[in-house]
């Protein structure tokens, strides 16, 4: 299951790769930072769930705090 945390978009830092001994697909390791860059997480997931960030795309903030 995937984390809440790492469903949208996310300023990230690539710490390391990770290869698969057995030939299955490569992983990373990230850095998840917040709106004023402390670390949140460091996370490992698979290369392919990765995205560079685009020119044309604008970075949002959102609140980790439950809210209701």
């Amino acid at each position: 299951m995937v984390s809440p945390l790492l469903s949208r978009p996310l300023a990230t830092s690539l710490v390391d790769r990770v290869p698969r001994p057995t030939g299955g697909e490569p992983g990373v390791v990230l850095k998840v930072f917040n709106a004023i860059g402390e670390s949140l997480s460091v996370v490992a997931v698979k290369e392919s769930d990765i995205e560079p960030l685009r020119a044309d795309e604008v970075l949002t903030v959102r609140s980790l705090a439950a809210t209701g």
